[in-house]
């Protein structure tokens, strides 16, 4: 544990789940270990007393809180979490099957209102969005692999009507369905901009490091070079007031969409998010920034490698150490770009080969031992970034070098979850101390009860936090 008692005492009060794993509280006068998390009566912080792991507790004579079930989410048992996915799962591959929130909740053998506590729990989404989600995904899979027409597709995987069909595409895929159909051969395409859409703060991201060897941003145009399934691949984005232009090079047209989406952060609800912060009476929260997205970076490894480069060290820094990185295992492409590399390329590495480059012993490690787990088959982060949330974070915090901020980085970054919190941050603390005019910097504690305002939306209320210092004068 490297936390310390008055840190673990504080999240215990809080009751707070992101600390589920990292410590286990034992309270001595009535014989119980608990996770942080429980919603049982707190205890007096004398009768307290933190262990790592299970075992530990269980050697001083302490025996699991049945309210809680410790055992159960160490043995990563999660009943509720384990059907939903199920049912996730059945509605990506047969939406049709269920076709209301009333069939999801019959499935899940509960009521409609537990159902949306549920999915919003574990999925960062209400059923209504999984259903459309799912529906929309696939059709997609439909366009590309069969002939049928684009009718018949729509009411095969659940829709009612046509008209909603098209916007529901329209909004998630930034295309028609008959230009969606043609990327199985194209690999120039064009991706409809969402609403007030700005373009400017996902150049400005693209081009965070002006001297990536990844990415190129010049004027309103970025290449971007990167891995997919292993197939290194550069993408070409013009983009005008409303339309982005794709050319792609190495992958298929369907994949590069996938891609671009991400980074356009087509999946997100920022009108969603503008009205719940109007309702908490913070309209200025997004002054001069309505429409903002949340860029996710376009492969999966790639925001693990952000994730532990980042650690505790400037942003200038982390960016030469990723240049260094991507020079020693990556592929050279065309113009000078290099795609980043892949788990099995720095799986390959020892930490001897990454010292020379400045990075830490440890920073070593963990890349390099996440890259052998997931080489080894012990982490699908693809299986990871679509199911549910609360698995996608129990796994990551297990990983070593994974705390709180890391893992809701990779999250929201990568994964794409809209609910995420990276505590410790610099950047949203300051942000969120001259924002709310806090006499001090907020600790993890009173960020938590600051952010906590925002959920269900708190990667982007971050992102717009991170946005703030940005337009300071």
């Amino acid at each position: 544990m490297l936390m310390n008692r008055d840190e673990m005492l504080d999240r215990l009060m809080a009751s707070d789940s992101r600390y589920d794993g990292v410590f286990i509280t034992g309270v001595l006068s009535t014989g119980i270990y608990c996770l942080p998390s429980c919603k049982a009566r707190k205890p007096n912080p004398e009768n307290v007393q933190f262990f790592a792991t299970i075992e530990e507790a269980r050697s001083v004579g302490l025996r699991a809180c049945k309210k809680c079930r410790p055992d159960d989410f160490f043995a990563g048992l999660d009943p509720d979490r384990d059907r939903l996915e199920e049912i996730v799962r059945r509605l990506e591959s047969s939406p049709q099957t269920m076709v209301s929130i009333t069939d999801m909740a019959a499935e899940l053998g509960t009521g409609s209102s537990k159902l949306f506590l549920a999915s919003k729990k574990h999925f960062h989404a209400t059923p209504g969005e999984l259903l459309t989600r799912s529906r929309v995904f696939a059709a997609s899979r439909l366009l590309l692999t069969t002939d049928r027409s684009v009718s018949e597709i729509a009411f095969d995987v659940g829709f009612e009507s046509l008209s909603t069909f098209y916007d529901h595409f329209g909004r998630l895929v930034g295309m028609k369905p008959a230009a969606y159909r043609k990327l199985s051969s194209a690999t120039t395409f064009d991706v409809s901009l969402p609403p007030s859409f700005h373009t400017e703060v996902l150049l400005g991201y693209l081009g965070r490091d002006p001297e990536s060897i990844c990415e190129k941003v010049n004027g309103t145009s970025a290449q971007i070079a990167g891995n997919e399934v292993g197939l290194p691949y550069v993408l070409d984005l013009q983009f005008a007031s409303d339309v982005v232009t794709c050319t792609s090079s190495g992958v298929s047209g369907a994949v590069a969409h996938g891609v671009v989406a991400k980074l356009l952060g087509l999946a997100q609800d920022p009108g969603g998010f503008e009205l719940h912060v109007t309702r908490l009476g913070l309209p200025e929260f997004v002054s001069g920034r309505r429409g903002l997205r949340l860029p996710q970076t376009p492969g999966l490894f790639d925001g693990i490698v952000w994730a532990i480069l980042g650690q505790q060290v400037n942003l200038r820094f982390a960016y030469a150490l990723r240049r260094r990185l991507v020079l020693l295992a990556g592929t050279r492409l065309q113009d000078s770009l290099y795609s980043p590399p892949t788990p099995e390329a720095v799986a390959c590495l020892n930490v001897e080969d990454l010292l020379p480059l400045q990075f830490s012993g440890r920073k070593a490690e963990y890349l390099i031992g996440f890259a052998r787990d997931i080489v080894e088959g012990a982490v699908d982060l693809t299986s990871l970034s679509s199911g549910s949330a609360s698995r996608a974070e129990k796994t990551l915090m297990q990983k070593r070098g994974f705390g709180p901020w890391s893992t809701h980085y990779v999250m929201m970054r990568a994964f794409g979850f809209a609910d995420c919190l990276p505590i410790g941050d610099t950047g949203l603390t300051s942000a969120l101390q001259k924002f709310f005019k806090l006499e001090l910097r907020p600790d993890a504690a009173k960020t938590v009860e600051v952010m906590d305002a925002f959920s269900p939306y708190r990667s982007l209320a971050t992102f717009h936090m991170w946005q703030s210092l940005k337009f300071e004068s």
